[in-house]
């Protein structure tokens, strides 16, 4: 009998052990990885923390360890040399399976949460490849009715995309997945988009320091909204002076405040577009006030030089920390919002043809 009871005592202390941690086995197919080093990350107030590190080695590498509560993490290496890939997924107690196949894509899964969240990174998946895709006929571009009918499409791609993140977010909210979701899809939303999902939040999502930021965001973007006054904000310029959105407000029918960095990749595909659009309309219709994101002056001068920018430039070198960008909650870049004449908002985030039109209605005087 004593013995019974001991081998049962032995059981349930290997259970409750064996509960209480993670195991992540891994199989990856592409035989140029081995060797490489793979991390468990995770990102604390916008700095990445690794919290495991492993080689691959045959095709294969594990992690074990023990999560005191549930939380996104990431899956991350790094190949070829300064390409950073890193996939998202819940670090808790439980047996996860990660597969990476040829083409660095990974599949996470193993308990609930992470076959939930495995179910929205695959969705995300085919939609990137069919937006590359799209993307790539963009040089195939010949005339300005082509311009326009791409403007439209690539619209109604952004709009699909938004339609899938809303879909899972709102299936899924208050769970790690669905907080996840929003905290990566909400910058392409509409205010009204973002408040309808915050309104589903129970008081334990509102207690995440990102949710509280983004709320915050929400509010002044609700401030910020069509038809109201626009918030001045002054900066340093690439001369050392400063420049205020208030000394270029009223001097030409609309000015446009551009949010973009030398690091942005999205900013630097629209740049060519926008000098393009510039050229073409800037005097008495139309100016441009570039706000950096950057935090070095060389990086941020230099881009401006070789990009030839001829419009008015200015950064406090603060990053997302921009007094410019927080003014405006700025959550991605490029990022843009129009001011009429009268210093009301016009609009933001409006395509080039969209703002034509503004241009061309006011011209013509209807």
């Amino acid at each position: 009998m004593k013995q019974n009871l001991l081998f049962l005592f032995a059981v349930i202390c290997l259970f409750s052990c064996t509960s209480k941690q993670y195991s992540i086995e891994g199989s990856v197919d592409n035989k140029v990885l081995n060797g490489k080093t793979i991390y468990v990350k995770v990102r604390i107030d916008g700095t990445w923390k690794s919290i495991d590190s492993t080689v691959i080695e045959n095709g294969k590498f594990a992690f074990k360890g023990i999560a005191d509560s549930a939380q996104i993490a990431y899956l991350a290496y790094e190949f070829p040399e300064n390409n950073k890939v890193r996939q998202a997924f819940i670090l808790e107690n439980g047996k996860l399976t990660a597969a990476i196949d040829t083409a660095g894509f990974m599949n996470i899964k193993g308990t609930a949460q992470n076959d939930l969240l495995q179910t929205y990174q695959d969705a995300k998946n085919a939609f990137n490849k069919k937006s590359e895709a799209f993307y790539k006929t963009k040089d195939s571009i010949k005339n300005p009715e082509q311009e326009l009918a791409f403007a439209k499409a690539a619209d109604k791609l952004n709009q699909e995309e938004v339609a899938i993140d809303k879909k899972f977010v709102t299936e899924h909210v208050n769970t790690l997945a669905g907080t996840f979701a929003f905290t990566n899809s909400f910058y392409s939303w509409t205010t009204a988009e973002k408040e309808s999902v915050i309104n589903l939040f129970n008081a334990e999502t509102k207690k995440i320091k990102r949710i509280q930021e983004i709320i915050a965001d929400v509010e002044v973007e609700k401030r910020l909204a069509v038809g109201n006054k626009y918030v001045n904000f002054k900066l340093p310029g690439l001369n050392g002076d400063s420049i205020a959105v208030s000394d270029l407000v009223g001097k030409s029918d609309y000015v446009l405040i551009d949010f973009w960095a030398s690091w942005c990749g999205p900013c630097m595909q629209f740049l060519p577009e926008l000098k393009a659009f510039y050229e073409k309309h800037h005097g008495t219709q139309f100016t441009i006030l570039g706000v950096s994101l950057d935090d070095k002056k060389e990086a941020w001068t230099k881009c401006v030089a070789a990009r030839q920018m001829t419009w008015k430039q200015v950064s406090d070198l603060k990053g997302w920390k921009c007094e410019g960008s927080r003014a405006y909650a700025v959550n991605s870049i490029p990022c843009t919002v129009l001011i009429d004449k009268d210093g009301k908002i016009a609009g933001r985030n409006l395509s080039l043809p969209e703002i034509e039109k503004l241009l061309l209605k006011k011209a013509s005087g209807k």
